[in-house]
């Protein structure tokens, strides 16, 4: 993880500054090194001599120490200005572009984290055979796992047109209030009580500790954690979603900025063109900003989509500009 993430800041500098860095050998993430641990491998050679003027670092790959499957040498200068070392050797020095970013349409943000999904999120039947106020409810969708759909439809309430149907609570009042206008509720609150749910980190953070971060509903959400091997080649998908359905943190959310909002509310068949724009991001430019753990399971952080080149995105529109009424670029501009 420190080749990749900030908190590795420091170690790096220290390995291209107040050192030699040798080599750096990464295991292939898909062949894990140990039996009893799932994790990704790496192993660094270093001299405690400080780094010398124009130093290449020799970065190998895959199969064994001895006998690597790729290997490159990259020199310090390349290192000190990339943020991500897991991108060699396999791949050659990031190329500044001037190509856009998801950051230029979206703010991109996690879905929410209720810090006990158990009690807080329920089905519609357990909500009705408990008398609990759907009020206080907020419709969430199922892990990616378990939607297979890419657009997902909404009835006329709003809730989402899926086999799953879930919900979490979200209940601002205070508990008081809650005791004299829910006291089936009240009775489900005092459940979390005893079992000590108040007590985990981020419900003792929140105020009240049944309610939940502010997460409003997205036309487009990522799942943005999954692997490569198997039948599915690309790990993240992006889903259009038209019902009020939040999502949690198995999740990220793209909410459209003010341009793209604008062309939507003008078009809103746009929408459907976009999520299929976005799903034509090859799944190596978005592995190339994630990461990868043991069993090649790969991820990407907000600041990752983000970073990625939305090309297809402004290509995908181009067409729709010249099909449909046209859409000035500038609406997309951050």
């Amino acid at each position: 993880d420190l080749m990749d993430v900030n908190y590795g800041e420091a170690i790096k500098k220290y390995l291209l500054h107040d050192v030699t860095l040798l080599q750096i050998h990464r295991f292939d993430p898909n062949e894990v090194q140990f039996d009893d641990a799932l994790v990704s491998s790496a192993i660094i050679w270093l001299k405690n001599k400080p780094t010398p003027a124009g130093h290449k670092v020799k970065f190998t790959f895959g199969g064994s120490l001895d006998s690597p499957d790729c290997e490159r040498d990259i020199s310090v200068s390349v290192l000190s200005r990339e943020a991500k070392w897991t991108r060699f050797p396999l791949l050659k020095e990031r190329e500044e572009g001037s190509f856009p970013k998801i950051s230029e349409f979206f703010t991109v943000k996690r879905g929410i984290a209720t810090g006990d999904n158990k009690f807080f999120v329920l089905t519609a039947d357990d909500i009705q055979r408990k008398n609990l106020p759907i009020s206080q409810f907020v419709p969430i969708l199922p892990s990616p796992r378990f939607l297979r759909e890419t657009e997902i439809r909404a009835y006329e309430n709003g809730n989402p047109i899926i086999d799953k149907q879930l919900f979490v609570l979200d209940c601002k009042l205070p508990l008081q209030t809650v005791k004299r206008q829910y006291p089936e509720l009240w009775e489900y609150l005092q459940e979390g009580i005893q079992k000590g749910v108040p007590q985990r980190y981020l419900c003792r953070h929140r105020t009240p500790w049944y309610s939940q971060e502010y997460r409003s509903a997205s036309l487009f959400y990522c799942t943005y954690i999954g692997r490569t091997d198997g039948e599915r080649k690309k790990p993240f998908r992006f889903i259009l979603n038209h019902s009020n359905a939040i999502v949690a943190n198995v999740y990220l959310i793209l909410y459209p900025k003010h341009g793209v909002r604008k062309a939507i509310s003008n078009n809103p068949e746009i929408a459907k063109s976009i999520v299929n724009a976005l799903n034509t991001i090859t799944a190596q430019s978005m592995l190339d900003e994630g990461r990868v753990y043991g069993g090649g399971l790969h991820k990407l952080e907000p600041k990752e989509l983000s970073n990625i080149d939305a090309t297809p995105l402004i290509k995908a529109l181009g067409v729709f500009r010249r099909e449909k009424r046209p859409v000035q670029m500038s609406l997309f501009a951050r």
